[in-house]
């Protein structure tokens, strides 16, 4: 076994379903200029979904670093060096950034959400994007034994950041890294509308779990948890920013591609509140339990 100046025995973990970019991923996992120990592809055949494959992948890794990225992403060749290093500088129990989207509407999409520009301690809920992390498995251990998994399968969507949300709670520590990996992802109409219902979903478990935990987020500002949402106005304000806008047509390339994003946030409406409405009753949070810290 190469044994690497940073001390560390690191495995990549991807996901997929053997989409046509996979193999320039592994290409550009390979090229690393620190090199992954491991390189572990998780099949997904059934397609059970990406929370199934990372676990199943978690399950095959070794070394005391796991990373993750995605079959339709290409990270840049210094992209496990900086993740390991704002790691061991930190002291972090894991680090991440996000995507470079290729797609134009996706990139538009992207530049709204405003991330940071320079590397720190994760406090608003910035780090969790799989494509583009890496946690201590000591801490993937953990989640294991206090909640019989790491990624929660239920999560179709958004698996990625309740589990950054749930690590934090318990005193995580995760550094934020503005290293971008790229993303090949490319969207149609129809496909973009799909992918927001099933985020609507995700959210709509989110907001459960929020409702089952109470106290502080400490996940950042939501139209519907965090400090933004904590008054009376919080329906009248997402209704206002997702029923009636976005009104920001000027974010986007061009009008076609702002109608597109303006529906898509009708269709993740629906997705949020069938899941809601599905799962109110039966919904259990793994996280209750979350009270003290690591």
């Amino acid at each position: 076994m190469t044994t690497h100046a940073d001390g560390h025995v690191v495995s990549v973990v991807i996901p997929t379903v053997n989409r046509a970019t996979l193999e320039r991923t592994l290409e550009a996992v390979k090229a690393q200029t620190r090199p992954p120990d491991a390189v572990v592809v998780a099949e997904d055949t059934d397609r059970r979904g990406p929370s199934w494959a990372r676990n199943e992948g978690i399950r095959r890794s070794r070394g005391d670093l796991v990373a993750f990225t995605d079959d339709d992403c290409v990270p840049p060749p210094d992209w496990l060096e900086r993740l390991i290093d704002a790691v061991d500088r930190h002291g972090a129990d894991g680090a991440g950034g996000m995507l470079l989207e290729t797609d134009p509407l996706l990139a538009d999409k992207q530049r709204r959400r405003g991330f940071p520009a320079s590397e720190g301690i994760d406090t608003t809920g910035w780090v969790g994007e799989t494509g583009n992390i890496v946690y201590r498995r000591a801490l993937l251990e953990e989640a294991v034994a206090r909640d019989g998994f790491v990624f929660d399968e239920r999560f179709y969507q958004s698996e990625d950041g309740e589990l950054a949300w749930r690590v934090r709670r318990r005193g995580a520590l995760l550094v934020f890294v503005p290293n971008l990996v790229v993303h090949l992802r490319t969207t149609t109409a129809w496909s973009f509308l799909v992918h927001q219902f099933h985020r609507g979903r995700g959210i709509g478990l989110l907001y459960l779990a929020h409702r089952r935990v109470g106290g502080p987020s400490q996940a950042g500002n939501s139209l519907l948890w965090g400090a933004a949402g904590r008054s009376w106005l919080k329906w009248p304000r997402a209704f206002l920013r997702k029923g009636l806008g976005p009104f920001d047509a000027g974010s986007f390339h061009s009008i076609p591609a702002f109608l597109l994003f303006w529906i898509g946030t009708k269709a993740e409406a629906v997705g949020f509140f069938r899941e809601v409405l599905r799962s109110r009753r039966t919904f259990e949070y793994a996280g209750d339990d979350v009270g003290t810290a690591r």
